[in-house]
């Protein structure tokens, strides 16, 4: 070989070694990395565990006081801001428990075959209660007399919860919360617009990011994790489904999510 031959393989040789010590690296780090982020998430799953039932006690006591006890205006006060800040602390921890098991891998799902319009009714009439608080109607349109998906029921209900109690918190005094049920290209399709002011369209994207925050506040000074829409993607996306939003500035938002149909 000439000497020009001789220099273009020692330097790709030289490259060769380079790249190779590069990928050696990357992985050492990635594996590193897994490892902190397994601990990570099972020192927030311990410590989250251990904060649930004193927090649930908190609550449930401070429920108690505001129902069976003659307190004073002043009295009745401080017991519902224990009961209203217990009650937020406990949905924090339920809900950061949830997303380090997803994260870590430990969710299993509980398939069963299910008409899905039957679920958003259960879901619909317990949501019922928070919406009268505020004057708002539920209403549910079906496409179909029955939509028959696989699901892991407990998980469903997560999702349906969280994007009508949603709803029902941005959407103003006096309106009306919509959620459809049908079929779109051979996939069952659930819609739930609310009547609120809408998210503009650069804050989109982050909306299922765990504690993600966007400039549209809820109208009655409701309070939310930032978890729960993060939690509903990782559901869904278990589900072999997916998930978004469109939302238009002062005319509301629409969360869609899509299932696979059962056989």
């Amino acid at each position: 070989m000439s000497d020009k031959d001789n220099y273009f393989y020692d330097e790709l040789t030289r490259l060769n070694n380079e790249l190779a010590n590069i990928q050696r690296e990357l992985f050492k780090k990635n594996a590193e990395l897994e490892a902190l982020n397994e601990q990570k998430n099972r020192f927030i799953g311990m410590a989250a565990h251990d904060l649930r039932n004193p927090l649930g006690v908190i609550f449930g006591s401070s429920q108690c006081m505001m129902e069976s006890m003659n307190l004073n205006e002043e009295q009745m006060e401080f017991a519902a801001m224990i009961n209203d800040s217990s009650k937020f602390m406990l949905e924090l921890v339920n809900d950061i428990l949830d997303i380090s098991k997803i994260e870590s891998g430990k969710v299993e799902l509980k398939l069963s075959k299910q008409d899905l319009n039957e679920i958003i009714k259960d879901s619909i009439k317990v949501n019922k209660i928070i919406a009268a608080r505020k004057n708002i109607e539920l209403n549910f349109e079906k496409g179909l007399q029955q939509i028959p998906v696989n699901i892991d029921i407990h998980k469903l209900r997560q999702v349906l919860d969280n994007l009508i109690s949603n709803a029902v918190k941005f959407s103003f005094p006096a309106s009306a919360v919509e959620v459809t049920a049908g079929l779109k290209d051979g996939a069952a399709l659930i819609c739930v617009k609310d009547s609120g002011l809408g998210i503009v369209e650069a804050e989109l994207h982050k909306l299922f990011q765990p504690f993600s925050r966007t400039s549209t506040q809820s109208t009655a000074g409701e309070t939310n994790t930032g978890l729960g829409l993060a939690i509903c993607k990782k559901i869904i996306e278990s589900h072999s489904g997916k998930i978004w939003a469109e939302s238009v500035v002062n005319q509301g938002t629409t969360f869609y999510f899509t299932l696979p149909l059962a056989g």
